[in-house]
């Protein structure tokens, strides 16, 4: 993993916590990117998806609302998709919510990152990790600070509770001032 390059590649100046992250996506087979707004966690991915990519993976983005997506997309310049719609949903069975993706068709990636992650719930978490192939990257990105899910379990703050995983937190703020009130 060489910082020099990456700036030259993505054109971003990485501090040493954001560069400490992208080296943990890089050697690890699941890790957690935290920090509040305006942070880096954005910037950081993008890093993070240039190294993983020098590295000959295939990745593929993904978050919980279709809203989130599109922002993904928009700041990687890469597809992402919903995760119901990665996990391609199986409409065949009206009762309960399947996929297509799954341990017996696995999704044809490397490496997953899951942006907004704060808004997944317990039986969407399964059905992804269930997707995902024995030596598939997962990346979880997310505000840990935010609210939990609608749906059942607060994923992201369990996953950062349990110290099971990996888990680089963004602290110092890029986007706004100090003062911004989104700060505050």
């Amino acid at each position: 993993f060489d910082p020099s390059s990456l700036t030259a590649e993505t054109g971003i100046e990485y501090d040493e916590v954001q560069l400490a992250a992208i080296r943990q996506a890089v050697t690890s087979k699941v890790m957690v990117l935290t920090g509040g707004p305006g942070t880096g966690k954005t910037t950081t991915t993008q890093g993070i998806i240039a190294a993983l990519k020098k590295a000959g993976l295939r990745v593929l983005l993904a978050a919980p609302t279709g809203r989130a997506a599109k922002r993904m997309s928009e700041a990687t310049g890469m597809e992402a998709k919903t995760i119901h719609r990665l996990l391609e949903v199986d409409f065949a069975n009206p009762t309960s919510l399947q996929f297509k993706r799954n341990e017996k068709n696995p999704l044809t990636a490397d490496a997953v990152i899951v942006d907004e992650t704060s808004m997944v719930d317990i039986p969407l978490m399964r059905s992804l990790i269930c997707a995902l192939k024995m030596n598939c990257r997962l990346i979880l990105v997310g505000d840990s600070d935010q609210l939990p899910s609608v749906g059942p379990g607060n994923v992201l703050g369990d996953l950062i509770a349990s110290e099971m995983l990996p888990v680089v937190r963004l602290n110092e703020i890029f986007r706004q001032s100090m003062q911004s009130l989104i700060v505050t």
